[in-house]
Parts: structure tokens; sequence; C-alpha cells
């Protein structure tokens, strides 16, 4: 009884930290200007930043929850076969119109095509760039826009090179607060499905409380 009543609280307490405070979240804090906030949390923008990580970011780094690939290898003609046999379509609505937005492939059937180039890239950077599917998930916004926009000042030394100059281009901090915005929607569902999983939560910690109060109230019975 006793071990019950502590596995329930213990289950309580576990999903009541992941939910206020995630330890695995970037917590550092980084300045996010206003203008940037605002095109950050525009649903829209997120649309624009997409084809700016591909025009920008896809040479050297994949998306593979939105169905974004090395340019290079999406290059190959053999990928647009493999990606429709092996991967599964990730689909996009657009009111009542749906589409196929690309296709999630598993990662050890694009690592093995991909193979060569990322090889590539590890020689040019020293290491292979990662897949950025969750990125925003674990460093969060204001880094991420830090971080794109002067990739040496947020990270002195990184193998990450600065791609938008905001002395010669007055458009590239919303460009940047744009794929800022496209990351942040691969990793945050929209705001119907997320009070859905809110609510969702709440009554699951409900739940486990509930039950451990009636377990505790009803142990000496059990036993």
């Amino acid at each position: 009884m006793i071990k019950t009543v502590f596995f329930s609280a213990l289950v309580v307490v576990f999903f009541f930290i992941l939910w206020v405070y995630n330890p695995f979240a970037h917590h550092e804090e980084y300045d996010l200007p206003d203008d940037a906030a605002r095109i950050i949390g525009d649903p829209k923008a997120a649309l624009e930043g997409r084809e700016l990580f591909k025009q920008n970011c896809a040479s050297c780094h994949s998306l593979r929850y939105d169905g974004i690939y090395l340019l290079s290898v999406t290059a190959k003609p053999e990928w647009s076969k493999i990606e429709k046999a092996m991967g599964k379509p990730i689909i996009e609505k657009d009111g009542d119109k749906v589409k196929v937005r690309g296709f999630f492939v598993p990662r050890d059937v694009y690592e093995a095509v991909a193979f060569p180039d990322l090889q590539a890239l590890k020689a040019s950077f020293g290491k292979v760039p990662p897949d950025l599917s969750t990125i925003y998930y674990a460093r969060g916004a204001a880094y991420l826009y830090q971080f794109t926009l002067s990739p040496q000042k947020v990270l002195p030394g990184t193998s990450m090179p600065q791609l938008f100059f905001p002395e010669y281009d007055k458009e590239a901090p919303e460009k940047v607060a744009k794929i800022v915005a496209y990351l942040r929607s691969v990793n945050e569902p929209p705001p119907g499905e997320k009070t859905k999983r809110t609510l969702m939560g709440i009554f699951t910690v409900g739940y486990f409380i509930l039950m451990g109060a009636i377990l505790w109230i009803l142990r000496k019975r059990l036993v």
C-alpha cells in the first residue's frame, strides 16, 4: 500500500516538474526585441520562415520532423522515390484543403543516403551539423534569434557561419525572426491542440492525485 501511494506521488511530482519547469529546456536569458517576439508568435511568419530556412539553412541542416533534408540529398535522383517509399507523409491542412507537406523519413534511412554528404560537412566544420527538429524546444526563441543573427557573439569559436548581416541588410532581423517562428511552429502544436494537451495534462495530474488520496484513505481496508 505504501509503495502504491509513494509511486503515485512520485508520478505526480515528475509530471509537475516537466510541466511547470522543464529541466531539459534552455533557461539562460538572451535579449529578444519586441518586434522579433511579435513575428515569432505569428503563424503566418512561420510559413515564410520555412522557405527562408530552406534557402539559408538546408545546405548544412536537416529538419526531419517537417520533411526538410540537406539540399545535396534532395538533389539526388533517387531521393524522391526513397522518401515516398520509406517516409511517412506530413499532412498540412489549410481550411478544407489537405496537402502533403513532405515526408518524415526514418533516421537510419536518411543517414544511409546522406552519409557522404554528412561526412563532407564534418570535414568542413569539424562535426556533423545537427538536425534542428527539436532545437526550439531545447534552446528557446531568444537564444535562437541571437545565435542565428550573430553566431560568434553568442558562442565564440562556433563553426556556424554568419548568414545574416543587419549592417548591410535592413531586413535581416526580420528574416531571422521568421526562421525562429518556423522552428517554433515545428515544435509547438497549434493553439487549439495546445489547449487540449494542457487540459489533458491537468486531468492526468488530477487523476493521480485523486487516486492517491483514495488509496491513502482506504489503505487500512485494503491491507
